[in-house]
């Protein structure tokens, strides 16, 4: 598996995956990690639908990201990972996954902090993200690839005073 982005948006499949991101990223594959989604056979069954069918699908738990790299069908696939939380990309990493994170849709839930008009954090999620920038890890916020990137690093600085 060649994973060339991990993309943290609550809504997991939907239109500007398909239309913008795969066609941008050249993927071949979508991993979709998510341990709820995992146990839903209706869901995931909706969700297949959409993805058209030259693009290989999985849908796993979070902790079974790590073990697709054994996975025949995936080898050197260009691939797209899919979470719905800061804390599921966090987990990806400590899981020695280490790729590029968007940050593209994360609803607000509480007491959280907005740093684009569709992506909240809490302290939690600060706290994770400057951890996995401290490891080298390249974050950005975009939500379509035509967007401009933007790093979070200041934002983040900001965020903490």
């Amino acid at each position: 598996m060649n994973i060339v982005l991990i993309r943290i948006d609550d809504r997991l499949i939907h239109g500007q995956i398909l239309e913008s991101w795969l066609p941008y990223l050249k993927a071949q594959c979508v991993v979709v990690a998510n341990d709820t989604l995992a146990e839903d056979q209706f869901q995931m069954a909706i969700l297949s639908m959409a993805v058209p069918e030259r693009i290989k699908l999985r849908m796993v738990g979070v902790e079974s990201v790590k073990d697709l790299s054994e996975d025949p069908e995936l080898v050197n696939k260009t691939t797209l990972i899919i979470v719905s939380s800061v804390l599921d990309a966090y987990r990806i990493v400590q899981n020695g996954i280490l790729a590029r994170i968007n940050l593209g849709n994360m609803r607000s839930s509480g007491a959280d902090k907005q740093l684009m008009y569709s992506f909240w954090v809490n302290e939690d999620d600060i706290t994770m993200l400057k951890e996995m920038m401290a490891q080298g890890i390249s974050i950005n916020l975009q939500s379509v690839p035509r967007e401009k990137e933007i790093d979070i690093k200041h934002i983040l600085d900001t965020l903490g005073e």
